[in-house]
């Protein structure tokens, strides 16, 4: 008799009564509206759109009026747009056709220009306010080029033809200085433009960190354009920041983290165009200041903000910057001016979690059975940890989530897609620990390397000494640790429990290969990097540990349930998978709750699908862990899924 009876009460919505104060899921899951927030170069409004009005309006905040909020409008749909040095805007706008436009004081001039199809805004300067630097697709292939371009007057000069580059970069005279292109071995280089030629300078081969845009990048141009910096790892482990001369190419180390890449995001830059500060991420950011007074005052704002300051944009003065709070929760702006060190909170981008608590959550590492450290983020739900040590005062039922990739390092300490998975279930009393492990990005080329073949091994190993370590240090309830992931996390919490199956008590694998031998022979895994990172299905030694590797091979030794889930248009995950590892789990007697999405993709996309998943996860948590859940309520009906397993018990809500 299979056990599944189990959930019979898993499903039965408790009248809400009888619950805890308990955030609505659908706070979690709305789409924040502002986007593209940009900081004024004179530094006296912040801009953004917002995906909740008509597509041709810009807002602003004057910095003085924080409370207030006004718009431009375009009358028709914003392609591109940047602050301009003389206190407008200039945008690219489709309306009948597309148009250069500038904006100022509420009203909008377009730029005399010939048809175009497609203009890029590549650069503007506070040395030549009223011009920009535009890359041009034109109607007619021969005015197609790089130009200079009077956004008042509509003057232009072309000073190159059509460049291949993904990025350019220029001196505040708006002279070409630097450029980013594809290579012939599926990486990129940096070429650099020494006044008459390009010259590929900086050459990298294809690696992980380029799933997340590149850890190898220039960072800014010097504003007389005889320097530029960039992120490199040329011979070296990390990657550090480098100083290069335009004119020889000669390079000059200047910043190296011994834990972490330095990465080109997130750095700040000063009027002079150098670096001011440039960032690392170890759970926590690790920000190296070139500049002691940039330092002095960014410490100084950081305090204000409780430590969880990040440098979004400064003024083109360098005296006035647009900060964020990112503590996990939702991102709150602030304006910093340095001169007065006032301090003024614009907006948050998440307004309805603004009446709510949300969890506390600090940095710790541990230390890998083998001696590597691994950064954690453990997060706490409010009132769990008295004296802020980030160890709550009793152990808590804990769900340790892995993330997706395994390449997919750094984006998830920060980014809202993630975290806000982390504050509903710690608003449901669980510990939540956001881990790091061998084989990911962002912690240096070994690093990586330590992960090769190592997927239901070394990987594993790590999330299961930071499983243990959270038992040791008293987060987690020994007895009441569960795991959860998606993508490479969803593999991972189903091999946890096919491999290490007294650890966990329940598991969550969304969208996760289970037959790795399969995995490594679809189009999107059939090359050499998935061969020589995972391991190769052509070779007796390959095949043999990719079978060793996938838990669709151990679905006897599962002892603790797990909830599948996937999307039948995932193009990296094949349904097959997940739908195997359910049968499979099924037909050997253990708990399985299976679920599909027919219209979702790889990572859900529909707010409906992370609402019902979570209706339904949530009641799967608390019955095996013991933390709240929300009554299912509507937000089962929100989200278009077919149920596979577990349909008598889902039919009942």
């Amino acid at each position: 008799m299979r056990p599944m009876l189990l959930y019979l009460l898993l499903f039965i919505a408790t009248p809400a009564a009888a619950q805890p104060r308990l955030i609505p899921r659908e706070a979690f899951f709305q789409e924040k509206d502002q986007y593209n927030i940009r900081l004024s170069p004179d530094g006296l409004r912040v801009y953004y759109q917002r995906r909740s009005v008509q597509e041709g309006r810009l807002f602003f905040i004057d910095t003085h009026l924080p409370g207030r909020e006004s718009y431009l409008d375009a009358g028709g749909a914003l392609i591109d747009w940047q602050p301009a040095h003389t206190g407008g805007v200039v945008a690219v706008v489709q309306k009948k056709a597309r148009q250069l436009v500038y904006f100022e004081g509420g009203q909008q001039q377009p730029v005399p220009l010939f048809p175009f199809q497609q203009l890029r805004v590549e650069a503007l300067s506070p040395r030549r306010p009223r011009e920009l630097v535009a890359s041009v697709t034109a109607d007619a292939d021969s005015l197609n080029g790089i130009y200079r371009i009077n956004f008042l007057n509509g003057a232009l000069e072309k000073i190159s033809g059509p460049l291949d580059f993904q990025k350019l970069y220029f001196s505040q005279q708006l002279e070409p200085c630097a450029g980013r292109l594809q290579n012939d071995i599926n990486g990129y280089s940096i070429y650099r433009f020494d006044g008459s030629s390009w010259v590929e300078t900086l050459r990298y081969p294809f690696e992980e960190s380029q799933f997340l845009g590149g850890f190898q990048d220039v960072v800014s141009v010097s504003a007389d354009g005889r320097f530029f910096y960039a992120t490199d790892n040329t011979g070296r482990d990390k990657t550090a920041l480098v100083s290069v001369a335009v004119s020889s190419g000669r390079q000059e180390l200047l910043i190296a983290d011994s834990k972490a890449d330095i990465l080109p995001s997130g750095a700040m830059t000063g009027p002079d165009g150098r670096p001011q500060m440039v960032l690392s991420v170890f759970a926590d950011a690790r920000r190296h200041f070139p500049d002691a007074r940039a330092q002095a005052d960014f410490d100084y704002a950081n305090r204000l903000l409780q430590g969880q300051a990040s440098f979004a944009e400064a003024s083109a003065d360098g005296r006035t910057w647009l900060l964020r709070r990112l503590d996990g929760g939702p991102a709150t702006y602030f304006l910093f001016e340095r001169n007065s060190r006032k301090l003024t909170r614009l907006f948050s981008d998440v307004p309805a979690l603004a009446p709510y608590p949300m969890a506390s959550r600090k940095a710790f590492s541990v230390v890998s059975r083998d001696g590597y450290e691994l950064p954690v983020h453990i997060y706490l739900p409010p009132g769990a940890d008295a004296d802020g040590d980030g160890i709550p005062e009793n152990p808590l039922p804990t769900i340790l989530y892995v993330h997706g990739g395994p390449w997919v390092g750094v984006i998830h300490w920060n980014n809202w897609f993630h975290t806000r998975n982390f504050q509903l279930l710690a608003n449901r009393g669980y510990a939540v620990i956001n881990t790091e492990f061998r084989g990911t990005t962002g912690l240096g080329k070994h690093f990586t390397s330590l992960g090769d073949r190592e997927w239901g091994e070394g990987m594993l190993y790590d999330i299961l000494d930071i499983a243990g370590w959270a038992v040791e240090k008293g987060i987690a309830e020994e007895q009441k640790l569960g795991i959860w992931g998606w993508s490479f996390g969803g593999y991972a919490a189903a091999a946890a429990l096919a491999f290490a199956p007294e650890q966990f008590a329940c598991g969550v694998s969304m969208y996760g290969p289970a037959k790795l031998d399969d995995f490594l022979r679809i189009p999107f895994t059939d090359n050499s990097l998935w061969r020589s990172r995972v391991g190769d299905p052509n070779t007796a030694e390959g095949l043999e540990l990719l079978r060793k590797h996938s838990p669709i091979y151990f679905a006897g030794r599962f002892q603790s349930p797990i909830l599948l889930t996937t999307g039948s248009k995932d193009g990296r995950v094949p349904q097959q998978q997940v739908d195997a590892l359910a049968k499979a789990l099924y037909d050997a007697q253990k708990e399985v709750v299976y679920f599909y999405y027919p219209e979702e993709v790889h990572d859900y996309r529909e707010p409906g699908s992370w609402l019902s998943f979570w209706a339904i996860a949530e009641q799967f948590l608390s019955r095996n862990l013991g933390g709240k859940a929300q009554p299912v309520g509507e937000d089962l009906r929100k989200g278009n899924f077919k149920v596979v397993y577990g349909k008598e018990w889902i039919g009942k809500m």
